[in-house]
């Protein structure tokens, strides 16, 4: 069992996730090297996957994104996640799986006829958005929440879960369908057992540490076969059994990452809700103390530090959380409470302020109102 600090466990997962320095150089190389990008729409800030790109590149434009998903073809989107095409092999995979739900195996072929038009009104008329798709369900979707009755988008996801169909473009809020093989690249098509092989060694290098059951709670390609993958990366040695001192269990760590590294150079950011440093909300728990939830769903007069609550990394430490809302009508970035962890340290708040005011200038605020900070930074927030 190979040993290891939690200073050097969270250090790896920093390294990991890309939240190091240097900064990563391009949009592709971050979602290429930390793995797919939960889209969310949530914008009491920015959308959060352009949150999870500025944590790590600083400073970008962000109409890039829309150029390398829907002009250069370099990234795709794959139910709610966004993807480097290299990764076309792994989805397609994946989606050969599916379904995997006799519910909705049976919806499919009593629509089989509805599924045939689909394609070949595709195939015959290129990209089409999906309010021009007639909907000639035999058998309506029958479903207790908002899809019920919703024939053609349901069928359209169902066809994209199984990576026939894909997202070529958006007219406003409205998704243009294309057929996938008109989207990505043709690719040599990869077994589900080597993908799940390959995808989970991925997830491994992107992510840093994890436990058995912590690879279950990151995003994954569903379908895949993926606990007996991790049994065979294990056996292999790829994926090394470690102990971290003061930690339950035991956490598996890619062999790449316990190779000798550079000497860590940290930085101060704040992360998304859903970024992958803290992703799994135990594994934060666990390596850095940090207890964490989403509490937009929660009512306000409840909420125990707000609506859309980023959390602030400060080298390899999770050191407090900002409650922020940027105010586009008056351009200022509201930052309502910053809290600070046990055992914060004074010297993080002159990079904190800097870290705020960054993320105002790239949001394009002219001013930054910061409302009530804590004690141990308030010489520089205050």
């Amino acid at each position: 069992m190979h040993k290891l600090s939690l200073d050097a466990a969270r250090r790896i997962a920093v390294r990991a996730t890309r939240l190091d320095t240097p900064r990563p150089k391009s949009i592709l190389e971050v979602v290429r090297q930390t793995g797919a990008l939960q889209l969310d729409p949530t914008s009491a800030v920015a959308r959060s996957e352009l949150l999870v790109l500025w944590s790590r590149l600083g400073r970008y434009p962000a109409a890039k994104l829309d150029r390398l998903l829907w002009e250069e073809r370099a990234l795709f989107t794959w139910r709610a996640f966004l993807h480097p095409v290299e990764d076309w092999p792994l989805v397609a995979a994946a989606g050969s799986c599916f379904p995997d739900y006799e519910g909705i195996a049976a919806w499919l072929r009593d629509n089989a006829a509805f599924e045939r038009y689909v394609l070949a009104t595709l195939k015959r008329e290129g990209p089409t958005p999906q309010s021009e798709l007639e909907d000639r369900s035999v058998r309506p979707w029958e479903s207790t929440g908002w899809t019920h009755g919703k024939n053609v988008s349901q069928l359209l996801e169902f066809l994209w879960a199984q990576g026939k169909v894909l997202v070529a473009a958006r007219r406003g809020q409205e998704r243009v369908w294309d057929l996938a093989e008109r989207v990505v690249p043709p690719a040599r098509p990869l077994s589900p057992e080597d993908a799940a092989l390959g995808h989970l060694d991925q997830r491994f290098r992107q992510l840093g540490p994890m436990t058995e059951a912590g690879y279950k709670r990151v995003p994954t390609l569903r379908g895949l076969s993926l606990a007996d993958a991790f049994a065979r990366l294990v056996r292999d040695g790829v994926l090394v059994g470690c102990a971290i001192d003061g930690v339950r269990g035991t956490w598996y760590v890619h062999r790449d990452l316990l190779e000798p590294a550079r000497a860590f150079r940290g930085r101060t950011t704040l992360l998304s809700p859903f970024d992958p440093l803290v992703y799994d909300r135990k594994r934060a728990q666990e390596l850095w103390s940090f207890r964490y939830r989403l509490e937009i769903y929660v009512p306000a007069a409840k909420r125990e530090f707000g609506y859309f609550v980023l959390p602030i990394l400060h080298r390899d430490r999770l050191v407090g959380r900002i409650d922020p809302l940027f105010d586009r009508k008056a351009g200022v970035l509201r930052v309502r409470q910053v809290y600070a962890e046990e055992g914060a340290t004074e010297d993080a708040g002159a990079a904190i302020a800097k870290a705020i005011h960054e993320v105002a200038r790239w949001l394009g605020a002219a001013d930054v109102d910061v409302g009530h900070v804590p004690r141990v930074w308030r010489h520089d927030l205050g």
